[in-house]
């Protein structure tokens, strides 16, 4: 049903594909933190630019409960969803908690759902308000990760 209400979202079906970087990632070691600050930056980059392309049609899908039960329903017999991202991320940082490179009071689950949503708002202020309300995305995502990995570490 979403494709029949929206043809053109094929050409570009899933609007939100996994970052996928090449060449050697930085590493997080002691004394090293670059690595998850310029990750952090990756995410928030990528979830800005697919939040941006996703908006138009999440806001059709929650105009229509029907719609909305079908697609989480459909969503939910592949095992995929939004939250994924939010798991991964939190996953993540859990990782970086336990290796003892957070402030041992940080909340990873807390600190990944902060830079995304940011990301969310970001492109809700894009599509309604206009792109001159937005910091572009080359500034705003390493903003919000240097703000989160400032207050973790």
């Amino acid at each position: 049903m979403l494709l029949e209400r929206t043809p053109n979202a094929a050409r570009s079906w899933p609007p939100c594909r996994p970052v996928r970087r090449s060449g050697p990632q930085p590493r997080t070691g002691p004394g090293g933190d670059e690595g998850v600050e310029e990750g952090l930056a990756a995410i928030a980059r990528h979830a800005s630019l697919c939040y941006a392309d996703a908006m138009p049609m999440a806001a059709s899908l929650f105009a229509e409960p029907a719609l909305l039960t079908r697609h989480r329903e459909g969503v939910q017999e592949i095992g995929a969803g939004p939250h994924l991202v939010l798991d991964a991320l939190a996953g993540r940082l859990r990782r970086e908690l336990d290796a003892g490179r957070l402030r041992p009071d940080a909340d990873p689950r807390a600190a990944a759902a902060l830079p995304l949503g940011a990301c969310f708002q970001q492109s809700f202020f894009l599509h309604f308000s206009g792109a001159h309300v937005v910091q572009p995305v080359e500034e705003f995502a390493p903003a919000v990760a240097r703000t989160v990995w400032a207050a973790i570490r």
